[in-house]
């Protein structure tokens, strides 16, 4: 892959990290393809660089297993994030901002 494309991580460490610990040592690839999860999932890759990832999570079960994982934990946080503010707390912010932007 592109020397360009950064590696995003998280403060919990990365999908390489898990997959290590719980596994035989990862190769190259596993380490790369890891590493760059995130973008992937992110569609933050150039598209011959996503498929280069992409192939490899196909056919390699334990990189399969992290991938598996990160949606998972993706689409959990989508659904505990996805709430609507209280219509009484919405209309003080609204007026707040209105009275903000007057004043």
């Amino acid at each position: 892959m592109s020397d360009s494309t950064a590696s995003v991580t998280d403060p919990a460490g990365t999908a390489a990290d898990d997959v290590a610990a719980r596994s035989a040592p990862l190769s190259a690839e596993c380490r790369d393809a890891l590493e760059h999860l995130a973008e992937l999932l992110d569609h933050a890759m150039s598209e011959p660089d996503a498929e280069i990832v992409r192939a490899h999570i196909e056919t390699c079960e334990p990189c399969l297993e992290a991938a598996d994982v990160e949606e998972h934990v993706r689409l959990l946080v989508r659904r505990a994030c996805y709430s609507k503010a209280p219509d009484q707390l919405r209309l003080r912010i609204v007026s707040q901002i209105t009275v903000r932007r007057l004043g």
